[in-house]
């Protein structure tokens, strides 16, 4: 028997809000870029996923169900673990990236999707329900993603939370708190970051979206909306690697993204790069600059740039033909020579 019924209308009007500004950098201690950068490495970086809004899925095939939807292994994934994965329609290109979070107090899953993409993506989902026992609701949730060594201490938390495995080469996890409309919500937090640091001596860093946003090019992490969106596939966005099981089964669009990975390949792939600029100059490149080869052939553009804030170094992401994304191309942004460079660790 079907459980999912319809949204009604106060469930669109939620849906159709935006769900209230969290700043970014109101708990835990200020950064600056650098700091942030430290503590992702060394303690624990906290960042405010402001972008995103919630779907709680719920039922008892829930898991099931959303394996057959979503790239990532839910079958295999721990009890506590979170996931990070894409839905990708019937010929491959990504729909939407999401966090999954294991819900605490009450069986079912916190699903933090783009606040733009949530209406539509509520439908989709209520599309695909047919005889699963499955429960979909849009929900006021606020998303942290906490990255570094002291990460797994801030899990006791939240009414949602797991590990995730984003390829940052650093523990990481998502943490969900219920009831974000509640003006109480904010000292929630805050009493949480104290608590962390009380009880596990956790050195708690939060930032800015701009702080965020610099450390996340650095790292190599693409970012909905802004490196990737929905004309890509996940190999175009780099995403193959954290957001994509090759062994588990069938899910929609399943048999696009196997035959890019195994068969062929895309024709163009987000990468990192390091720049030779004087970024003291201001001369970091703007979004849409060219990628080109020293013969002045384009063979790219550029998708983010900044310095780097743990290697001070001109970094950016930029996306580029396949044949020029071996570690020894010979590439040019601007003039000046930028080499391919592996994710910061």
């Amino acid at each position: 028997m079907r459980l999912v019924h319809g949204l009604n209308a106060v469930q669109k009007r939620s849906l159709a809000m935006n769900k209230p500004s969290m700043e970014t950098g109101a708990f835990g201690a200020e950064s600056d870029s650098h700091a942030a950068a430290r503590a992702a490495r060394q303690s624990v970086l906290l960042v405010a996923l402001t972008d995103r809004s919630g779907l709680v899925v719920s039922g008892k095939d829930r898991v099931s169900w959303l394996n057959g939807l979503l790239t990532c292994d839910l079958a295999t994934r721990g009890e506590n673990d979170a996931a990070y994965g894409l839905w990708v329609e019937k010929k491959g290109r990504i729909v939407s990236d999401v966090w999954l979070v294991p819900r605490r107090h009450e069986a079912g899953m916190a699903l933090a999707v783009p606040t733009s993409e949530r209406e539509a993506l509520a439908t989709m989902l209520d599309h695909y329900l047919i005889m699963e026992q499955v429960e979909i609701q849009p929900a006021d949730v606020a998303f942290f993603l906490a990255i570094g060594p002291q990460a797994p201490q801030l899990l006791a938390a939240g009414d949602a939370a797991g590990r995730v495995d984003m390829g940052l080469g650093q523990d990481c996890a998502v943490i969900a708190f219920d009831n974000v409309q509640d003006a109480s919500s904010t000292g929630r937090v805050q009493a949480w970051v104290e608590r962390a640091r009380a009880e596990h001596h956790a050195e708690v860093v939060s930032c800015t979206s701009s702080q965020w946003a610099a450390v996340a090019v650095e790292f190599g992490l693409p970012r909905w909306g802004i490196e990737f969106d929905r004309t890509m596939y996940p190999q175009e966005a780099s995403l193959e690697r954290i957001a994509v099981s090759f062994s588990k089964g069938c899910y929609l669009g399943q048999e696009v993204v196997y035959m890019l990975e195994h068969r062929g390949h895309v024709q163009r792939k987000l990468v990192s790069l390091e720049l030779e600029v004087d970024a003291k100059a201001n001369a970091l490149p703007e979004r849409g600059t060219p990628v080109t080869l020293s013969s002045g052939e384009t063979v790219g553009t550029v998708a983010s740039a900044t310095v780097g804030p743990w290697s001070t170094k001109p970094v950016a992401i930029a996306m580029v033909k396949w044949a020029w994304t071996k570690p020894e191309s010979e590439l040019f942004v601007g003039g000046q020579r930028a080499r391919m460079r592996a994710p910061s660790p």
